[in-house]
């Protein structure tokens, strides 16, 4: 194909989504592609971050998936990769910490009775026998989700106050549908036989249960710039344009037509001049309540409306450099205490040595979870690494005298709130934005979809593969939600 006659493709975000999206086009030859990222580096939630020789992911994340393309395609992008950043199967080991006692998560029948004490775990039987005889009929929240697979007093003990911790909100005000997509398919008959039996029966476990997963030695966001690398390689019509925030997008009633950004580098001239990115399609994983805002011109006031009712809960992890080594062996440390704000604690040295300066130190990273206009979002880099430091002697985990060094890091909107009512707003943004025919939507953001990353890129294998069964067709529309011929298609496809 001529190069000058290529039709034009922009991808807005340079996530797991986005980059999956972008190599999958670029393999085609077809197209002139530009990535759009705000941030000053890709691989979104998925990146890793250096400081001080020591190495963090935002999470930290890890490569788990139950499909089989996204295995072989995580494999086939680390076959590029040196030697010193294998692509390493690990065991996972992780643990929940309640009123000063560690919990095998998933759960040993034995640990939890231990831990619990005999009168509780006799109690928490009890409640979850009770529930299977009389259940709660008419479930509308997470907590009546999980109270009907666990029993109330399990949920109190091991839901209720890291959900709400991460969320912000009640149990009861949010919906149950988190619950069904990142809890299904598990309960408490099938964790205690797995406790019991899984050695045997692994294979078949739901993934809440998985117990191996893959890593990247260098940090996931390692992967994630091999991808960008590739792009960029395969397809000298290719460019990936970071620190690009989107700031308009222009249309006329059926068709996207351009997006201007404003360039956040601090070494851009002051002038503040934007960049116009035209196009002839456009896939965007950009939060959805950012995108119906952008538009020019902008649709009718209910739709706004809607748009700003869909939240997003803000993610700070206070990553801390450790003058000691073998401080835990998990490599999540869920916290289930009231006591202390942090909801999770990675150690980065058991997902790789390699992630750490020096043999005798610890790469720690704290997760706490904030709205934006929240008190804690608000503090300080040093009010937050004050707290970590205070929250970390507090559970017994390290003195604060140990701690070297620290820094901060904030993502705005990591995940998409499913609060009680979020659905009926969702539908009336995604019903406006069918009308786009050259729109495809993917992504945890760009669908309001709180997935896992191998997920997010199935959504965009499949928004890709559709775009380009259309372009072949000539019969460009929306990848979405409402063409009366692709409603089922879009229904098995997430």
């Amino acid at each position: 194909m001529d190069e000058f006659n290529k039709k034009k493709v922009v991808v807005i975000g340079a996530g797991p989504a986005g980059l999956t999206a972008g190599a999958e086009l670029t393999k085609t030859g077809r197209f002139n592609l530009n990535i759009l990222e705000k941030d000053n580096q890709v691989g979104g939630l998925s990146k890793t971050i250096t400081y001080n020789g020591c190495k963090f992911d935002i999470g930290p994340h890890h490569f788990l998936t139950h499909s089989k393309k996204v295995e072989l395609w995580w494999k086939k992008v680390m076959e590029g990769e040196s030697k010193e950043n294998n692509f390493v199967q690990l065991k996972r080991f992780t643990r929940i910490y309640y009123k000063s006692h560690f919990f095998h998560y998933p759960l040993q029948a034995l640990d939890a009775i231990l831990g619990l004490g005999l009168i509780e775990g006799f109690l928490c039987v009890f409640s979850y026998v009770k529930i299977r005889f009389f259940p709660i009929k008419n479930v509308k929240s997470f907590q009546d989700w999980v109270t009907n697979k666990f029993g109330y007093r399990l949920f109190s003990i091991f839901f209720k106050t890291y959900s709400e911790k991460v969320w912000g909100i009640p149990c009861t005000e949010i919906s149950s549908d988190w619950a069904s997509e990142r809890i299904k398919g598990f309960s408490l008959s099938k964790a205690i036989f797995y406790a019991f039996f899984g050695k045997f029966a692994r294979k078949s476990a739901p993934r809440t249960l998985a117990d191996i997963f893959y890593y990247p030695e260098l940090g996931a966001g390692t992967l994630w710039q091999r991808v960008a690398d590739n792009i960029i390689q395969d397809n000298k019509n290719s460019k990936i344009c970071l620190n690009e925030k989107v700031i308009q997008i222009k249309h006329n009633k059926n068709s996207l037509k351009s997006i201007l950004t404003y360039n956040l580098s601090p070494r851009v001239c002051p002038t503040k001049k934007l960049n116009e990115y035209n196009a002839d399609f456009f896939f965007s994983t950009m939060p959805l309540r950012d995108l119906i805002l952008s538009l020019d011109p902008l649709p009718e006031e209910f739709i706004i409306n809607a748009a700003k009712k869909l939240s997003y809960r803000g993610l700070i992890t206070v990553n801390f450099i450790v003058n000691k080594k073998n401080i835990c062996p998990d490599h999540w440390l869920y916290i289930h205490e009231k006591t202390v704000r942090m909801g999770r604690v990675g150690n980065m040295n058991n997902f790789s040595l390699k992630m750490i300066d020096a043999k005798d130190h610890t790469s720690l990273s704290l997760e706490y979870f904030a709205f934006v206009d929240d008190d804690l979002w608000n503090k300080t880099d040093g009010q937050l690494l004050e707290l970590g430091k205070v929250e970390l002697e507090k559970i017994g985990l390290v003195e604060k005298d140990l701690i070297l060094d620290g820094m901060i890091l904030r993502e705005r909107e990591a995940y998409p709130v499913y609060d009680k009512n979020y659905k009926e707003s969702l539908n009336i943004v995604k019903n406006y934005l069918s009308k786009f025919n050259n729109l495809y939507l993917m992504g945890r953001n760009g669908l309001h979809k709180y997935d896992g990353m191998d997920a997010v890129m199935i959504s965009a294998f499949d928004r890709v593969e559709t775009f380009l069964g259309n372009v072949d067709r000539e019969n460009i529309f929306f990848a979405g939600h409402v063409k009366r011929e692709r409603i089922k298609f879009i229904k098995l496809k997430g």
